[in-house]
């Protein structure tokens, strides 16, 4: 499946997650970026690609827009008959402030060039005005195999802090 830009980040792991504090506000976000992809090298216990990706991010608690940096593993051969996605982002805005989330998707195999992966993202912190952010929601992309350039990603969820807790 060569030019299987899937998909949205890198490696998981929420050990800073927290659940999501009463008073958390609506999060939502735009992501749109390209992709370069490897063939993981698990080919066994993966048996996909390694992606790499970078563009642009919007969104309602994200000011002025920022960049959508992402690494992930895109399986094939951990569940099967599906993709099975699992990816960290890192937000940047324009001043400095990041924000981490990670997500798991997944995504029927199919012989069709797009793919419409989902699943739920987790936001695991960030640094100046996301220090101490959590939460997390729904998070889906579409993805054309034939594309690596235009790749996007839509998130709705919630997000707020750990002192809310």
């Amino acid at each position: 499946m060569a030019g299987a830009a899937l998909l949205v980040g890198g490696t998981t792991g929420v050990s800073n997650a927290a659940t999501t504090p009463p008073g958390a506000t609506a999060f939502t976000g735009l992501g749109n970026y390209g992709v370069v992809t490897s063939t993981h090298p698990d080919a066994t216990g993966c048996n996909g690609y390694k992606v790499v990706g970078s563009g642009t991010v919007t969104g309602n608690r994200i000011t002025g827009g920022g960049t959508w940096s992402q690494k992930e593993d895109a399986c094939t051969a951990t569940v099967p008959g599906k993709w099975d996605i699992n990816g960290s982002v890192t937000v940047t805005e324009a001043d400095g402030d990041q924000l981490f989330f990670t997500y798991h998707l997944s995504a029927p195999l199919t012989a069709d060039n797009m793919v419409y992966p989902t699943g739920t993202f987790t936001i695991t912190g960030g640094t100046g005005s996301f220090d101490e952010a959590v939460g997390g929601g729904k998070m889906n992309a579409t993805v054309n195999l034939l594309d690596k350039a235009h790749v996007s990603a839509n998130l709705d969820g919630s997000m707020g802090f750990r002192w809310q807790i």
